[in-house]
């Protein structure tokens, strides 16, 4: 039997969980065998059109604007459908996208989240820093467009499924990840 591993991503009109929203969510659902994704199982990718105006900042970095957003509104359960078959949810940067999606899904907070930011050390493999575009690269990764939500998801996967020589002669820095506890849930907020 192979695990399954969703990896998620989205972009947002602000960075912060509680005053932003979501633009663009996009998960793709791998299946992981010997320790990499093997096969895409499911994937799903939408826009969703914000309270507010996207500022020219997020639309600069993200080549979101108002125009490609108008109208448009997430399918939640196809989302939810797609997390609840994974045995694990990875983010890069999870706290920030699990803020958001567990605003929208308040369900989600009770699955297992993985931050591959936080959770691997990539100094000490070598890297300047986590930066997903820098990692990309850094691994011969090819990227047409960056911090596009279902893309930066794909292009996560196959980030993840690299090995190095570090982690043994079977480790891929995605086996590694699965290998750690999950993200502690965050503490419910008082209202």
């Amino acid at each position: 039997m192979s695990n399954k591993i969703a990896f998620i991503d989205v972009e947002t009109n602000g960075m912060s969980a509680e005053m932003s929203e979501v633009i663009e969510l996009g998960v793709m659902l791998g299946e992981m065998k010997d320790n990499k994704i093997v096969r895409v199982a499911d994937e799903y990718c939408e826009f969703q059109e914000p309270f507010f105006t996207i500022p020219p900042m997020i639309t600069n970095l993200t080549g979101i604007n108002d125009q490609m957003v108008r109208g448009k509104t997430l399918d939640l359960d196809k989302v939810y459908g797609i997390l609840e078959q994974a045995d694990g949810i990875v983010a890069h940067n999870a706290a920030f996208d699990r803020g958001f999606v567990s605003r929208l899904m308040p369900d989600t907070l009770d699955m297992d989240w993985y931050c591959s930011v936080r959770q691997i050390k990539w100094k000490n493999y070598g890297f300047e820093n986590g930066k997903l575009q820098q990692l990309l690269r850094a691994h011969r990764i090819d990227v047409e467009n960056a911090h596009r939500a279902l893309d930066d998801s794909i292009n996560l996967a196959k980030l993840l499924n690299h090995s190095h020589p570090d982690l043994g002669v079977d480790g891929t820095y995605l086996s590694y990840l699965m290998s750690k506890n999950p993200m502690k849930k965050p503490a419910k907020s008082r209202m």
